[in-house]
C-alpha cells in the first residue's frame, strides 16, 4: 500500500484596494513590488518548501533566497530540471505527478504570483489563499487577477463563489497601510 502524501497549497497574492495586480501595461507598480520584496513577506515565504511561480513572475524576481522553485510554462516539456527550478507544463503533466516529483514525501507549497497560475491553483485544490492588499493603493484602467472581477463583482465575492472562505482580514502595517485576509477551501 502507498503511503499517503500531503502538499498544503497555499496561494499569495498581492493587490491594491481596486483589486488590480498590474497596470495596463503589466508592471507591477513599486507600491506592490516593495510588498513582494519585503523582508516580513520573503521571511514568510522562506516557511514553504516549494515555490510556485509563473514564467514573468520568475524573471521578474531572481531567486537570491536559492528556494526549490517550480515554474509554470507552456514552454516546458512536461516536467524539466534547468536553469533557476524545475519548468512544468501542466497541460503535459497532472500537478499530482508534478509534486510527487519535486517533493516526493508531501511539502508546503506557495504558489506566488502570475495570474495564470493563480487562476490555475484556485482551479485545483489550492487550500489556502492569502491576499495581501494595498488599501492606499489604486491602479487606474489596471489588469485584475480575474477578467470577469469589475465594480459589480470584488474578488472576494469570486472567491467565495469558488468555495473559498474568508478565514480572517486584519491591518499587518498600518502605516502603508497594508491589509493580509486569509481564505480558506470549504
Amino acid at each position: 500500500m502507498r503511503p499517503t502524501v500531503k502538499w498544503d497549497l497555499h496561494g499569495f497574492i498581492m493587490t491594491c484596494r481596486n483589486d488590480c495586480v498590474a497596470t495596463k501595461e503589466g508592471e507591477i507598480p513599486a507600491a506592490l513590488s516593495e510588498l513582494i520584496a519585503g523582508k516580513a513577506f520573503q521571511k514568510q515565504l522562506s516557511t514553504y518548501d516549494v515555490v510556485i511561480l509563473g514564467r514573468c513572475a520568475h524573471e521578474a524576481m531572481p531567486n537570491t533566497h536559492n528556494r526549490t522553485r517550480v515554474i509554470l510554462s507552456s514552454a516546458a516539456t512536461a516536467l524539466e530540471h534547468k536553469e533557476g527550478g524545475w519548468w512544468w507544463n501542466p497541460s503535459q503533466m497532472p500537478m499530482e505527478n508534478m509534486l510527487r516529483m519535486v517533493a516526493p514525501t508531501g511539502a508546503k507549497v506557495a504558489i506566488n504570483g502570475g495570474r495564470t497560475t493563480l487562476i490555475y491553483f484556485l482551479q485545483n485544490e489550492l487550500n489556502t489563499l492569502h491576499m495581501l492588499r494595498a488599501e492606499s493603493v489604486a491602479i487606474k484602467d489596471g489588469v485584475k487577477l480575474f477578467a470577469v472581477s469589475d465594480r459589480r463583482v470584488s474578488f472576494d465575492d469570486i472567491l467565495r463563489n469558488s468555495g473559498m472562505q474568508l478565514m480572517e482580514r486584519k491591518l499587518i502595517d498600518l502605516k502603508a497601510p497594508i491589509s493580509l485576509s486569509t481564505w480558506q477551501r470549504d
